[in-house]
C-alpha cells in the first residue's frame, strides 16, 4: 500500500512537472514577443521623430497584442497615422507578416513625451517691459505636449518687450511678446533699395512705431509715396525688393 502510494504521489508531481513545461515555452515566447515589439516601436518612433532620439521617451499603455503563436515566426512592421506628430498619446499600427503575407495587424497604444528647451522668466517682469539677459534663462522638461508659440532660444526674447505682466517662472510664447520700437511714428528715416550691387537711399518719414525686422508705412520725403519698408536699425529701413 505503502509503495503504491508512493508511485502515485510521483505520478502526480511527473504530470504537474510536465503541464509546467508544456507552457513554458508559449510564456517565454510571449514575453519576447512583447519586448520585440516594445522595441520597434520605440525604433520607429526615435528613426521619425523630429527630435534628437535622446530627448524622446516612449511608454506603453493598455493591453499589449497577444503574440504567442507568432513569435519568432513573423515579421514585425511598425506604421504611424498620416500627419503623426509623435509627441503625446497615440498608437501605432504593428504588421505581423510571414513573407509577402500579413499575418495579423494589431494597435500599440503610447504616450510620447520630448525632453523640450523653454524660455522662462527668472524674475516677475512688468508690462512694457524690455526684456534683458538677466530676466530669463533656458530650462528643459519632459513634454506630452507642443505649446504654440513656445520659445526655445533666449535671444528670441531678449530685447523685446511684454505685452503683460510675467511672474517669475513665467514659460515664455511669442504671444506674450512684441518688438520694441527701434523707430518711431515721426522720426526721419533712411530708406535704402538694394539690388544686387545697386543701392539707391532716400529719405522718409514714419508712419508708425516698428522693432526690427517689422514691415513699416514710411513716407519718401520727395515723392510724398507711402511705401512699406522692414526696419533693419535704428533711423534705418529697407525696402524689400
Amino acid at each position: 500500500m505503502k509503495r503504491a502510494a508512493t508511485l502515485s504521489r510521483i505520478s502526480v508531481l511527473f504530470a504537474l512537472l510536465a503541464l509546467l513545461c508544456a507552457f513554458a515555452p508559449a510564456c517565454g515566447a510571449s514575453a519576447s514577443g512583447e519586448k520585440a515589439i516594445k522595441e520597434a516601436v520605440r525604433k520607429h518612433v526615435e528613426d521619425n521623430a523630429p527630435w534628437p532620439r535622446e530627448r524622446v521617451r516612449v511608454e506603453f499603455f493598455g493591453p499589449m497584442p497577444e503574440v504567442a503563436g507568432l513569435a519568432g515566426q513573423a515579421d514585425l512592421q511598425v506604421r504611424s497615422r498620416a500627419g503623426e506628430r509623435y509627441i503625446g498619446r497615440t498608437s501605432f499600427t504593428v504588421r505581423f507578416s510571414k513573407g509577402d503575407t500579413v499575418v495579423r495587424e494589431e494597435a500599440v497604444r503610447v504616450r510620447i513625451e520630448v525632453f523640450t528647451d523653454l524660455v522662462v522668466s527668472t524674475r516677475g517682469i512688468m508690462r512694457d517691459a524690455v526684456i534683458g539677459s538677466d530676466d530669463v534663462t533656458v530650462t528643459s522638461k519632459w513634454m506630452d505636449t507642443a505649446p504654440a508659440g513656445i520659445l526655445t532660444d533666449a535671444a528670441e526674447v531678449v530685447g523685446k518687450k511684454a505685452v503683460m505682466r510675467l511672474n517669475a517662472g513665467t514659460e515664455i510664447s511669442r504671444t506674450m511678446l512684441r518688438s520694441a520700437p527701434v523707430v518711431k511714428k515721426g522720426e526721419v528715416v533712411r530708406i535704402v533699395l538694394e539690388s544686387g550691387p545697386m543701392v539707391i537711399s532716400a529719405v522718409g518719414l514714419c508712419q508708425e512705431d516698428g522693432g526690427k525686422g517689422d514691415l513699416v508705412r514710411v513716407q519718401n520725403i520727395s515723392s510724398k509715396k507711402i511705401i512699406f519698408a522692414r526696419v533693419m536699425g535704428s533711423s534705418l529701413v529697407r525696402v524689400d525688393f
